[in-house]
């Protein structure tokens, strides 16, 4: 099957062309935000972005790897839809290569030198991204055809390089844009945000399909009934710690982000990743509803969004902006377009286990 058949098959042609509108517009967007003094906000929105995203992708893949190590028969049909993900690779590393040839041209690195020094952050993220993504690849991803599963060395060497490399990317795009914060709790609650995101995407991916049994539908709410307490266990780890300390390099940080309209968007984060999972499926009607289950996980990845917009974009300061702009909104549309465009012929050719 061609690439324009495989988009056209899952997306239908009237998507399949509004991702590539989105994709023209997103990277308009970003041309036209690098005059004058905007250039580090439009890669703070890049960055942002591409933080959701890909880590989002590299979740869904990690899921797969984590299942791999235990298995269990309920997650069958969410590990069958995750190989796909593996395909947003070679769009991810362009615009890697895009953020990290930014680092200091725009700049957006607040202090480029020691463990941020330009040349020693570009080869970081080169090749360690080049290792997570090219053994997602070799492993994980769904060829035409038959395919053997991963072994348990291959399964557990993803999951400790996963965590691995999404800490550097929160010690790198996190940190590294705030002149003086810093955190030891960062990477953890970056790499498990972003796994929770995985997850409810496959999760909707396997309802779409209706490719869960009640049985496993249970199954799986309780695992996003989970997550979202663990996220919101680092949130607080974080947040508390901050609060209690009163440590001024470490509250100015957090005081960037309850300002300008940003506290409005942190409250909503709360809410959409841990307050409506929880309040929702604690609930027996919430947990047997497949709507409701649906529903929760949409604002959930809403509120993982924003919740990256809320670590990178309040470092780059601008007057009269609006928290989340449309040249925002705009990379972000462009960035799912064009992972939607790589991920759509690959889930054509997966088959759910169990469906």
């Amino acid at each position: 099957m061609s690439w324009a058949r495989g988009v056209e098959a899952v997306l239908g042609r009237r998507l399949g062309w509004a991702a590539v509108a989105a994709v023209v517009a997103g990277v308009a967007a970003f041309a036209t935000g690098l005059g004058g003094g905007s250039a580090p906000r439009t890669f703070g929105a890049l960055i942002a972005n591409w933080l959701f995203f890909t880590g989002l992708a590299m979740g869904a893949v990690t899921f797969r790897a984590f299942f791999q190590i235990m298995p269990g028969r309920w997650s069958r049909p969410l590990v069958a839809l995750a190989g796909s993900n593996v395909h947003v690779a070679p769009a991810a590393l362009v615009l890697l290569a895009v953020m990290v040839a930014g680092a200091t041209a725009a700049p957006w690195v607040a202090n480029p030198s020691g463990w941020l020094a330009t040349p020693v952050l570009v080869a970081r993220q080169l090749l360690l991204n080049a290792l997570l993504f090219g053994l997602a690849w070799r492993w994980f991803r769904r060829p035409p055809g038959p395919v053997a599963a991963p072994s348990l060395s291959a399964a557990v060497t993803f999951c400790i390089l996963y965590t691995v490399v999404l800490s550097c990317w929160a010690f790198d795009f996190v940190l590294g844009t705030d002149p003086v914060f810093g955190s030891t709790i960062i990477g953890p609650y970056l790499f498990v945000g972003a796994f929770v995101a995985g997850t409810g995407l496959l999760t909707l991916l396997a309802l779409a399909r209706g490719a869960l049994t009640e049985a496993a539908r249970r199954d799986v709410t309780s695992l996003v009934f989970a997550l979202s307490i663990i996220w919101m266990y680092l949130f607080a780890s974080q947040f508390l710690t901050i609060w209690y300390g009163n440590l001024p390099d470490e509250t100015a940080f957090t005081l960037r982000r309850m300002a300008g309209g940003w506290g409005w968007i942190g409250l909503a984060v709360l809410v959409l990743v841990f307050a409506a999972p929880f309040l929702g499926l604690l609930h027996p009607a919430g947990r047997r509803s497949p709507r409701v289950l649906a529903t929760l996980l949409v604002g959930q990845l809403l509120g993982l969004w924003l919740n990256c917009q809320l670590m990178v974009v309040p470092s780059f300061p601008m007057a009269d902006a609006a928290p989340i702009g449309l040249r925002n909104l705009l990379i972000g549309l462009g960035i799912l377009g064009a992972f939607a465009l790589s991920v759509a012929p690959a889930l054509e050719r997966e088959v759910p286990a169990g469906a």
